[in-house]
């Protein structure tokens, strides 16, 4: 019983490691990803923006706010559903 146990939540560990390294989940469920790669790898047909958590603000690539902002790269099309505004495009 122990052996299962511990076996369980070895797998439970494992499994949020490995999702770790490629998305966190920020408040709402958003997955927000570390890298523009891994995002375009899970929405290939969305448009890759970086959102802004602390301000739920969306911002495309040449904005100066691009990827330099707590927050991470999301697929604008969910980043939408769950409230957050833009692309701005901040010169």
């Amino acid at each position: 019983m122990m052996r299962l146990a511990t076996s369980t939540l070895f797998l439970c560990l494992v499994s949020v490691g490995a999702l770790a390294k490629d998305a966190t989940l920020s408040r709402g469920h958003l997955v927000v990803f570390r890298t523009e790669q891994s995002a375009r790898e899970h929405c290939p047909n969305d448009t890759i923006v970086w959102a802004n958590t602390t301000s739920h603000t969306l911002h495309l690539r040449g904005d100066n706010h691009f990827a330099h902002t707590r927050g991470g790269f999301v697929c604008e099309s969910r980043a939408r559903a769950h409230g957050y505004r833009g692309p701005t495009a901040h010169t």
